[in-house]
């Protein structure tokens, strides 16, 4: 049987069809769960990503998914270039269930030039965390448009292809001997900062219109109903027979 997805990329629909799905896929949600998602789809956005550079321990990988989740950011991009990408599900709780997590992960290639490559494509300025850079804090960093921001690996910390291509760099106050942050940690206060100035500021453009918040609530709903194909199946039958 062909997985729930392949019905929504064959079908192109329009604002009203989507929220027609979203009306069908909603009546075999709990109440409580279709107010959670309506919830919680309005807090989040695209309007801030994270890049993660070869994360060794599955415990950090599954940290920086939790702390993304949690902060609504919706996209998490892993690059694989010597350490393969695992998930602690007692650590992630599973965020990524919920999440939009890419993985680049060719063989031979540079999977971190092809993700930021491909994140600055899509509008994002492209920012590295380094304690070793001269730049700005955290706090102050401008946020006039999407910003990536870039965490290396715990060995080796960022590669030269992320220092090469980052168009800022930001780090943490610290006030002890410890030159830098756990990288879990370092993306939760780097999460937790920007996104509070986001949330309390008058420009509310960070927040995903109300076509994406559809899109978003429709995968979740079929991600927690059983037999979404089926589901989806029977309601495009329905539609088609009018």
């Amino acid at each position: 049987m062909k997985p729930f997805k392949w019905f929504l990329e064959g079908r192109d629909l329009s604002f009203k069809e989507k929220e027609r799905l979203w009306d069908y896929l909603s009546s075999y949600l709990t109440t409580r769960r279709r107010s959670l998602f309506e919830k919680v789809v309005k807090e989040r956005t695209l309007f801030v990503t994270v890049a993660v550079e070869d994360v060794y321990q599955e415990r950090n990988a599954s940290a920086v998914v939790r702390s993304a989740e949690c902060f609504g950011i919706q996209s998490v991009h892993i690059i694989e270039n010597k350490h393969e990408y695992k998930i602690a599900k007692g650590i992630a709780k599973g965020a990524e269930k919920w999440l939009d997590v890419y993985l680049y992960d060719k063989p031979g290639n540079d999977n971190t030039a092809t993700c930021l490559e491909r994140l600055k494509e899509l509008g994002y300025c492209l920012v590295a965390a380094s304690p070793h850079e001269e730049d700005c804090y955290i706090g102050d960093l401008e946020l006039n448009q999407p910003v990536a921001f870039i965490m290396g690996g715990e060995k080796e910390g960022l590669s030269q292809t992320a220092l090469r291509m980052a168009e800022k760099f930001v780090k943490i106050p610290i006030y002890g001997f410890t030159e830098s942050y756990n990288i879990s940690v370092a993306t939760a206060i780097i999460l937790y900062e920007t996104t509070k100035r986001l949330r309390s500021g008058e420009d509310d453009s960070w927040r995903l219109n109300r076509e994406k918040q559809l899109d978003l609530m429709i995968t979740w709903a079929l991600k927690s109903i059983s037999n979404p194909t089926l589901v989806l199946e029977r309601y495009f039958q329905e539609l088609d027979s009018f």
